[in-house]
């Protein structure tokens, strides 16, 4: 087996690493090489992590020399982990926790990771599908969205017939070349996930871990010369993202850049219905054309009203309205009962407390981002 012990070039975010893990030395990258997907008949030929010391950014890497090494690279790995806490990978929750955890079974060696936090950067990119829009969710292709070009132009699957030539006979002069393809490979996946930290912001945004810090009622003019009201919020995020976005969905526009996030949400004035869910106890008045309750209509004519039915049991406001796609226990607004869109007062949002504003704030996001 052999084992090479380095420090990278490349710097992790720290600022996104605390927020993963307070205590960052407690923290391992790690990735596998195999020689197929089968547990049962192919094996982990090479096994790297990245770690962290006193800031600076180290990467460990264990080489299988033959097919026999195997056990003695899953026993040395185990050994590694026993500093760490929480672990990073790619896909490795379907792939590479699996295969190294019944490798090892197989072997007999011990390898337990039941006990080690789990996160799994490809499943956190997947849930930002909405915000990253991307063909697909490979290593490589979310690394060229951030910006990130590599050395290595092989897939760990080109990789499998390299490493069989280097198993052949390690000590040849040829083997030292595939010797070095295979660990620049390896090398440039683990390094490659230090750069997809990033995603972290956008996933700070798919949580709602960011803080509304302000939300008002803009006013301005179309091109022809109509009065537009919006509502703008500026947020914060946690952390910086990388590259900027721009959503648009139901005349809703999300921008991030940096660490803001800002969000225009159009406005409507209008008069709107309020609709009583216990219709039983109303009664309507065509003249008033609103609902009252049975204790008021007791002292209206008989003449001048009518049992209310689910459709014209409703109270009447004029105002100023909102878009509203979660109730956010606020009072939801119609057009006409048969109308699918629901909005809300501005005021309910914007005067009664910030707690409400932050809540109308992320039902919106969430609504764009889902």
């Amino acid at each position: 087996m052999i084992n090479i012990n380095d420090t990278l070039q490349t710097a992790a975010d720290t600022a996104i690493l605390k927020t993963i893990c307070p205590d960052t030395d407690h923290i391992c990258f790690f990735d596998i090489e195999t020689t197929g997907f089968s547990r049962n008949y192919n094996i982990v030929y090479l096994i790297g992590a990245v770690y962290f010391r006193d800031g600076i950014s180290c990467y460990s890497q264990w080489l299988a020399e033959s097919d026999s090494d195997e056990a003695y690279v899953l026993s040395a790995f185990n050994d590694f982990l026993k500093d760490f806490h929480t672990l990073i990978h790619f896909n490795g929750d379907a792939f590479d926790i699996p295969f190294i955890t019944e490798r090892a079974a197989h072997l007999n060696v011990k390898l337990d990771l039941s006990q080690l936090e789990s996160l799994d950067l490809y499943k956190t990119a997947r849930k930002c599908k909405s915000l990253l829009s991307l063909p697909d969710y490979k290593q490589k292709t979310i690394e060229h969205f951030l910006g990130i070009e590599r050395e290595d132009m092989y897939s760990g699957g080109e990789l499998i017939e390299i490493y069989k030539k280097f198993a052949a006979n390690p000590s040849s002069t040829a083997s030292s070349d595939y010797k070095k393809l295979l660990l620049l490979h390896n090398h440039d996946d683990i390094e490659g996930m230090l750069s997809l930290l990033p995603l972290i912001s956008y996933y700070a945004v798919i949580m709602n871990s960011y803080t509304v810090d302000s939300a008002v009622i803009d006013k301005d003019t179309d091109s022809y010369g109509n009065a537009i009201l919006r509502l703008i919020s500026e947020c914060s995020l946690p952390v910086n993202v990388p590259v900027d976005r721009h959503i648009c969905l139901d005349d809703i526009h999300l921008m991030i850049k940096n660490s803001t996030l800002s969000i225009m949400i159009p406005v409507i004035s209008d008069t709107m219905k309020y609709f009583f869910k216990d219709y039983k106890n109303y009664y309507y008045l065509p003249s008033e054309d609103e609902a009252v309750h049975k204790s008021i209509a007791q002292y209206v004519d008989n003449n001048s009203r009518v049992k209310c039915s689910v459709s014209n049991c409703y109270t009447k406001k004029s105002g100023i309205f909102l878009p509203l796609y979660d109730n956010c226990d606020l009072n939801v607004f119609k057009k006409d009962y048969s109308s699918s869109a629901n909005y809300c007062n501005a005021d309910d949002v914007l005067l009664n407390n910030s707690d409400s504003t932050s809540k109308y704030i992320h039902s919106v996001i969430n609504h764009i981002l889902s």
